[in-house]
């Protein structure tokens, strides 16, 4: 996924923790202009793709930007963005980019991570017909997909909820390998990343138990924090949480079902 992962060599004077800091937001409100484009439009734009995003979209990113970036020092954080390769993700990237900027902070724009993107519509006819069936239930587009036993299942015309929920499982399971093997040379790595509200909203329920059914599921620009870190002497790893101003500690990262697990 971009950042090279190296072991670690002990020093006497090296430090003896590893610690990433994950910052996951949800895209801001969008346009969906690029759903409207055909693939010969897009390669026309030669990937400089216009945001995506509503003014309210804007808004709340920018509010979610700020801070992120304002937990952020430039001479002892290592930045990197993993974010979906959709354009209101990127949009979104970007307007945390500019702020970061501003800041002198460096950036590793490692973006566009396949396992971060939203979810794949192999058949976009299909999707647009079951949206509209799915518009006069009332219900929301994340329930539905959360939920509804239509989308539990795999098949070749979308990605099923399960199928994204395993790939968010990938992206932490590398991420937790990572914290345990990457020398940082004392600094700290700060991942930021832009993804959709099926890769988020599961990871939110198993560290907080926040239910869909509550309307407790992610916002637009919101973001949850988690944290990793690792005590390379004795080889323990914590991990904590941090969402809508609730702190979690005693958190596990099971990776062998690939979920985030709570000890208390």
């Amino acid at each position: 996924m971009g950042i090279e992962s190296k072991s670690i060599e002990f020093h006497e004077k090296e430090p003896k923790h590893n610690t990433v800091v994950v910052d996951f937001l949800r895209h801001g409100t969008t346009k969906y202009e690029e759903n409207f484009k055909t693939d010969e439009e897009k390669a026309l734009l030669k990937g400089k793709y216009p945001k995506d995003l509503t003014a309210e979209g804007e808004a709340e990113v920018l509010a979610t930007a700020k801070t992120i970036v304002d937990t952020i020092n430039p001479e002892t954080d290592i930045v990197a963005f993993w974010s979906s390769p959709a354009w209101r993700a990127q949009g979104s990237e970007e307007i945390i980019k500019e702020l970061l900027d501003k800041k002198r902070a460096i950036v590793y724009k490692d973006s566009e991570i396949s396992s971060m993107r939203s979810f794949d519509q192999y058949d976009q006819d299909f999707m647009n017909d079951l949206w509209a069936k799915i518009a006069p239930t009332g219900k929301s587009a994340e329930m539905m997909y959360s939920r509804d036993p239509e989308f539990q299942i795999k098949n070749d015309k979308f990605e099923s909820q399960p199928e994204v929920k395993e790939r968010a499982g990938r992206v932490f399971e590398y991420i937790t390998r990572l914290a345990k093997t990457i020398n940082l040379d004392g600094k700290r790595l700060r991942l930021i990343g832009v993804s959709h509200f099926e890769f988020l909203n599961p990871i939110l329920e198993d560290i907080f138990g926040q239910k869909l059914e509550t309307g407790e599921g992610f916002k637009k620009g919101e973001d949850i924090r988690i944290t990793f870190d690792f005590d390379c002497a004795t080889k323990e790893m914590k991990v904590s949480a941090d969402f809508r101003g609730e702190h979690k500690d005693n958190i596990l990262f099971d990776s062998e079902s690939r979920r985030f697990l709570t000890k208390d």
